[in-house]
């Protein structure tokens, strides 16, 4: 199962139009393991800002949650 699955699983579904994909990284800061990219409607389409790094995929859904 992709990870983006997995993620769409546990969330409700009022968030699935935060999230445009996730996927899992190299080398990221604090030890972060995945890139959450927004969708459109919480980004402003520049490179800065259009996704986040981070640790789990516990921490990918709460922090889509609360975007």
């Amino acid at each position: 199962m992709a990870t983006l699955e997995k993620i769409l699983k546990r969330l409700p579904k009022k968030y699935h139009d935060r999230v445009r994909d996730i996927e899992e990284e190299g080398d990221l800061i604090d030890d972060c393991k995945y890139i959450v990219y927004y969708s459109e409607n919480y980004t402003d389409g520049d490179c800065y800002g259009s996704s986040y790094p981070v640790k789990s995929i516990t921490e990918a859904i709460d922090f889509i949650k609360n975007i």
